[in-house]
C-alpha cells in the first residue's frame, strides 16, 4: 500500500511544477507582450509630446540682462550668494518689512517672501506658519485681511522684542516700502497659493506696478501656475520650487526613472512654462545636475543651506547660489570674528 501513496505523491509533485512552469512561462509571456507593445507607443507619445511643446512654449525671459542684474553678479562677493529665505526668518521677523530692512542694511540685496491671498481676495505677505503661531486654524485663505492685520508677527519670534510691533502686510504696502529703500532689493516672491484667484489678482497687480515687477522673481510649486501666469504677463520673471516627487524609495533606486523625470522636467517642462530660475533641494543637487540645468538656460538655486561649511561648500565647490534661513552664519562675517 505505501507505495500507492508514494506514486500519488510523485504524481502531485510533478503535476504541481508543471502549473508552476505554465503560470511562469505565461507571465513571462504576457510581459514581453506587453514591453513589445509598450515601448513603440512609449517613443510615440515622447515624440508628440516634444514636438507640441514647440508650439505652446513661452519665452524664457524679455530680457537676460535684466535677469542678471536682479540676480547681481559674482562680483558682488561675497553677498552674492545667499538669499535670505523670508527675509533670513533667523535673525528677525518672517516675512516681515524688518527682515527685509535688516537685510539691506547689511548690504544682502536678494530677499525671498510668502505670498497668499485672503478669503477677501487680497494678496498678503505671510504664509500658514504666521496663521498656526497665532493660535489661528486654517490657511491664509480663511480669513480675512482685518484678521490678519490684528496680528503682531514679531510676538512669535524668538527676537521679536528686539523689534517693533508689525502687522501682516499687503502686496501694496510692500511694493511701497520697498519703493522707499534707498537700495533696491531683489524680491522672489514665493506663491503660497496657485489658485486661480490668486494668479489673476497678482497679474493685475504687476502690471499696475511695473517698478514692483521689475525687481521681482516669481516662485511656484506648480508649473501650471507659472504657465498661467507668464502666458497673461510674459514679462514677468518666474522661477519654479522643484520638490522630488520621486517619493517612493523604488523609484529613487531607479537610475533610469530619475534620468527620464529629470530629463522630462528640465528639456520639457521648464522650456514650455518659460522658467529663468529652479530651486533645488540641496541633497538633490551635483555639479552634473548644476551644468545640466545650466544648459537649458535655467539657473539653479540650492535649498535650505545654513551652516557655514555648506555654505562655503556651495560657494567654492558648487559655485551656486543658496536659499538660507540666517546671513549671520556667512562664512566671511565669521572669518572676520
Amino acid at each position: 500500500m505505501w507505495w500507492r501513496w508514494f506514486w500519488l505523491c510523485l504524481k502531485m509533485i510533478y503535476k504541481l511544477l508543471c502549473c508552476s512552469m505554465s503560470l511562469i512561462f505565461f507571465c513571462f509571456n504576457v510581459f514581453w507582450f506587453f514591453c513589445n507593445l509598450a515601448i513603440p507607443w512609449g517613443t510615440l507619445t515622447l515624440i508628440i509630446i516634444c514636438v507640441a511643446s514647440k508650439f505652446v512654449k513661452l519665452q524664457r525671459s524679455p530680457n537676460e540682462k535684466r535677469l542678471l542684474s536682479l540676480l547681481n553678479t559674482p562680483d558682488d562677493w561675497p553677498n552674492y550668494w545667499p538669499i535670505a529665505n523670508r527675509g533670513a526668518g533667523y535673525d528677525a521677523p518672517e516675512n516681515s518689512k524688518a527682515a527685509v530692512k535688516k537685510c539691506l542694511a547689511r548690504g544682502y540685496r536678494n530677499v525671498l517672501l510668502d505670498a497668499g491671498i485672503t478669503s477677501c481676495n487680497e494678496i498678503v505677505i505671510a504664509n500658514r506658519l504666521t496663521v498656526e503661531r497665532a493660535s489661528l486654524t486654517g490657511n491664509l485663505s480663511h480669513h480675512t485681511l482685518h484678521e490678519l492685520q490684528q496680528l503682531n508677527i514679531t510676538d512669535h519670534h524668538p527676537m521679536g522684542s528686539q523689534f517693533e510691533a508689525e502687522s501682516v502686510s499687503t502686496i501694496k504696502q510692500l511694493a511701497d516700502f520697498l519703493e522707499e529703500q534707498s537700495t533696491a532689493p531683489t524680491l522672489f516672491l514665493h506663491l503660497q497659493d496657485t489658485s486661480a484667484l490668486m494668479i489673476d489678482q497678482l497679474q493685475k497687480f504687476m502690471h499696475a506696478h511695473e517698478t514692483f515687477t521689475q525687481r521681482t522673481i516669481v516662485i511656484s510649486r506648480s508649473p501650471l501656475a507659472i504657465y498661467q501666469l507668464r502666458k497673461l504677463r510674459p514679462e514677468i520673471i518666474c522661477g519654479l520650487w522643484h520638490e522630488s516627487y520621486l517619493s517612493l524609495s523604488i523609484l529613487k533606486s531607479s537610475t533610469l526613472i530619475t534620468s527620464i523625470y529629470g530629463a522630462i522636467l528640465r528639456n520639457i517642462i521648464a522650456p514650455v512654462i518659460g522658467i529663468s530660475v529652479v530651486f533645488l533641494n540641496k541633497e538633490d543637487f551635483n555639479l552634473h545636475i548644476g551644468d545640466l540645468w545650466r544648459n537649458v538656460g535655467v539657473r539653479p538655486i540650492v535649498y535650505m543651506v545654513n551652516s557655514p561649511n555648506e555654505k562655503r561648500y556651495f560657494q567654492k565647490t558648487m559655485k551656486t547660489q543658496y536659499l538660507t534661513d540666517s546671513l549671520r552664519s556667512e562664512p566671511h562675517l565669521l572669518m572676520k570674528a
